[in-house]
Order: structure tokens, then C-alpha cells, then sequence
């Protein structure tokens, strides 16, 4: 396998594509209003979950130049609830997705170099990770420990780890059988430069965009544990909490009556996972070209 072009000329010739325009605008449009939201927020104190007291006339308005997105089953602002839900979104998805990098990273590639019974060892834990359901190790979690980012990172990445050793595995393995990898054994050079230099250096770009692309799965998956009401506990500013709250409350005539108290947290968890997409398609598609063909066949 050739060596990978750095990661950063790789966005750079990337940055011509419309689908990568679009995905990186709609990315660095939902990290701003994450950083700024709590001081663009007409009800920051809502926003944060606070009930405004005495204002029972303001339960399940809707949407108005006063709310631009309604407001609660409580009555609290439904526009500062969303948009302060992005700082928790971005922690989440982007808290996930590193941490499962960077041990995926570490167990793949001793897996990959070290053979023998590290390699046996490592691809069995591997392969016991992959198989667990994160929804139940957030459930276990729940149980035993207090309600919390603690509870979606650690279930997350419990089981997301395995996922990045298995991809760091498969590149890495046929990356330690070339020649000048061979040759650097023979040279007496160490084993952690020759990971880090001729294993690590070459593998990281693909492993890379795909942490991109997978940074979408992380909030869907991290907003469904929410919506169960298994991580963060209710009136915190998460929009799985949000969608939690307007269906617990109103049930299925949350889609009827009153359809906004579902349809902005979810519009905004959609927008998000699709800006990471479309941020990591044309990425994937210059590292594999074959990957381009499937948009001929589509439309």
C-alpha cells in the first residue's frame, strides 16, 4: 500500500468540491453557535433548563416572532433550548469518536505487529467489544453510576473502541509485512519508531476520515441513549433530552398538536450528522476513487 498524502493537502484539494463546501460550512456553523450560544440565547437561564416561575400561560405556545421555536411542555423557550443543546452535541460526538480513536489506534497496531499470543489476545477482546450492544453497557452504567456525560462517553466508547482497533488492524497488518518495514526490524531500529514512523505515519490518514464520517453515528447514537433517558438527566440542554421530554409529555400527539416540541431538535440533529457526512464523503472518495462511481449509479 502507497503512502497517504498528508492529511491537510488532502483537505486542501477537497476544499474545490461542493459536497465538501457545504459539510464544512454546515460544521464550523454548528461549532460557532455551540461556543456562542449561551449569548445569543433570547432565555439563556431556559436554556439551561430553568422553569420560569409563574408563567404557566406560556406552556406549549407556538412558534412566534417572540419564540421563534415555541416553547415546553414547562414553558421554557424552546429557541434557547436547542441552540444551547450544541455545546453538549459537539462534546459528545467529538469526546466519543477521539477516545475510541486513539485506543482502537493503540490495540490495533500492536495487534498488527506483535504477533503471536498479543495479536490472538487483543483480536479476541476486540471481537468481544464489537459484539456488545452500547445501548446495554449505557443501561448498566445508568444503573450504577449518577446521570452525566460520564454515562454516553464511557458506554460509547466501551464498544466504539473495537470498532477503530478492527479498522486500524486490517490497514495496519499489511503495512508491517512490506520490505522497508522489514528492513528497519533488521536495522535494529525500536519498535515504537517504527510504529509511530513507518506503521502509524502511512495508516492514519484513512483511519482519520473515517473518525470524520463517523463523528455523525457518534451524535445519533449519543442523542438516542438521551432520548431513553439513560445519559443526561431530563431539562439538561441536550437535544435527545429535548425530544425526550416533548414525547414523554404529549406522546404521539407531540406529531400532531404540538409538532415543534420534535421537529427543531431533530431538524438540528439532522442538519449536524449531515454536515460530518458530507465533510467526510469527498475525503473518502480521494482516497478511494472506486467510491465514485456509487453517485453515477444513484442519480
Amino acid at each position: 500500500m502507497p503512502p497517504s498524502l498528508p492529511f491537510i493537502r488532502l483537505v486542501h484539494r477537497n476544499l474545490r468540491k461542493y459536497r465538501f463546501k457545504i459539510g464544512l460550512s454546515i460544521t464550523i456553523a454548528i461549532l460557532v453557535l455551540s461556543l456562542i450560544s449561551q449569548y445569543i440565547a433570547p432565555y439563556p437561564r431556559e436554556g439551561l433548563g430553568y422553569v420560569p416561575v409563574g408563567e404557566e400561560n406560556r406552556r406549549l405556545l407556538h412558534p412566534s416572532p417572540q419564540h421563534l421555536f415555541g416553547t415546553d411542555t414547562l414553558g421554557r423557550d424552546l429557541f434557547s433550548r436547542v441552540i444551547m443543546a450544541s455545546r453538549s452535541a459537539i462534546i459528545q460526538a467529538f469526546s466519543v469518536v477521539f477516545l475510541s480513536l486513539i485506543i482502537g489506534l493503540i490495540v490495533g497496531v500492536l495487534a498488527a505487529y506483535f504477533k503471536g499470543l498479543v495479536e490472538l489476545v487483543l483480536n479476541y477482546l476486540t471481537e468481544l467489544f464489537m459484539a456488545i450492544p452500547s445501548i446495554v453497557i449505557a443501561l448498566f452504567f445508568r444503573l450504577t453510576l449518577e446521570a452525566g456525560f460520564h454515562v454516553v462517553i464511557i458506554s460509547l466508547v466501551t464498544t466504539w473502541w473495537a470498532w477503530y482497533a478492527r479498522i486500524t488492524y486490517v490497514y495496519a497488518k499489511g503495512v508491517v509485512e512490506l520490505d522497508y518495514v522489514v528492513l528497519a526490524k533488521l536495522s535494529g531500529l525500536s519498535s515504537a519508531k517504527i510504529i509511530m514512523r513507518h506503521v502509524v505515519g502511512v495508516i492514519i490518514q484513512p483511519i482519520l476520515v473515517q473518525a470524520i464520517s463517523d463523528l455523525g453515528s457518534a451524535l445519533l447514537e449519543a442523542s438516542g441513549i438521551n432520548f431513553m433517558g439513560l445519559g443526561l438527566p431530563p431539562g439538561y440542554p441536550d437535544w435527545g433530552v429535548i425530544l425526550y421530554e416533548g414525547i414523554s409529555e404529549m406522546g404521539i400527539m407531540a406529531f400532531t398538536r404540538t409538532p415543534w416540541l420534535v421537529f427543531y431538535p431533530g431538524l438540528f440533529i439532522l442538519l449536524t450528522t449531515l454536515g460530518f457526512t458530507l465533510l467526510a464523503d469527498p475525503l473518502r472518495e480521494d482516497l478511494d476513487p472506486r467510491l465514485r462511481r456509487r453517485w453515477k449509479l444513484w442519480f
